[in-house]
């Protein structure tokens, strides 16, 4: 009598692997250690240097960790839904709010002190509009990802996920594109300008990197989605971290040296502030 027990039977899953492949545990915590490091450097001049609206990338730095630590927790459990949809949003939302403290609040800033005005595009509009299409842009894409992570479930909601998401990243990206010609748009009227403080224009270096950066990661993410679910870009994880994961990182390390309360853009009308209040460090007005 053979008394070889039989083999156990393979477990049995809901879901198939959700990623479509064995995320890197490894990459995903270096993605953790650097992000938290950003973002605490960019919590300590923040508070240093009361500039509380900053404060917005400083939360979008702390999802992106906490993205990522969701992605490890899935990484362990691939076949787990909640947890694909929660990194999924997680690391695809926070790049928006960046945008809008990076580049709409600070091309606004530089808008007020200068006095310039594009015929369209006004400092109020720049606040107001960009910063509406952004929050509009993200709660399409976070319709669209919930859709299609559930989309593994359904098969029947992959269509409409796909155009749900691929609408919200349009959005994004016709938004970033359009801000960053409004960017050489100013940066070419402000050279114009004859004024004795010309070091506060080195902003525009932080604006183009910035901008590029941002319109190259949602270049990114539209060819991700543009395939649909487990596309032949989003099987690729070093894509992954190379145009998204790097990208962002980047873009939250520019504004560690170009923060504002190194770089102070002050309004036009506020030249002639106490010199008590104004000191100068490397020849850059600081606040």
């Amino acid at each position: 009598m053979n008394n070889t027990s039989a083999p156990s039977p393979t477990p049995e899953y809901k879901y198939p692997n959700l990623h479509g492949y064995e995320p890197s545990i490894p990459l995903a915590s270096i993605a953790i250690a650097a992000f938290s490091l950003v973002t605490i450097v960019l919590f300590v001049l923040t508070v240093k240097f009361r500039k509380w609206y900053f404060m917005v990338a400083v939360i979008a730095g702390a999802v992106e960790v906490l993205g990522y630590g969701t992605r490890i927790m899935s990484a362990d459990d691939v076949h787990n839904l909640g947890l694909y949809i929660a990194t999924t949003l997680l690391i695809l939302l926070p790049p928006t709010a960046l945008a809008a403290v990076f580049l709409f609040a600070q091309l606004g800033k530089v808008m007020k002190k200068t006095g310039i005005r594009h015929p369209i595009f006004r400092p109020n509009v720049v606040k107001y509009l960009f910063l509406t299409v952004d929050i509009i842009s993200i709660i399409v894409q976070s319709a669209g990802g919930a859709l299609l992570s559930q989309s593994a479930d359904d098969p029947k909601l992959a269509t409409p996920a796909k155009a749900v998401m691929l609408l919200g990243l349009c959005v994004a990206l016709t938004s970033f594109t359009l801000f960053f010609f409004l960017i050489i748009y100013l940066h070419l009227k402000v050279s114009k300008v004859q004024e004795e403080d010309k070091k506060w224009r080195i902003i525009f270096y932080a604006l183009y990197a910035s901008g590029l950066l941002i319109i190259l990661r949602s270049i990114y993410r539209v060819a991700e989605y543009a395939g649909g679910y487990h596309s032949k870009v989003m099987l690729n994880e070093g894509l992954f971290y190379g145009l998204d994961a790097l990208v962002i990182f980047l873009l939250m390390c520019i504004w560690v040296p170009f923060h504002p309360g190194f770089v102070a853009i002050s309004n036009k009308g506020n030249k002639n502030k106490n010199k008590g209040d104004v000191e100068t460090r490397g020849g850059v007005e600081m606040e």
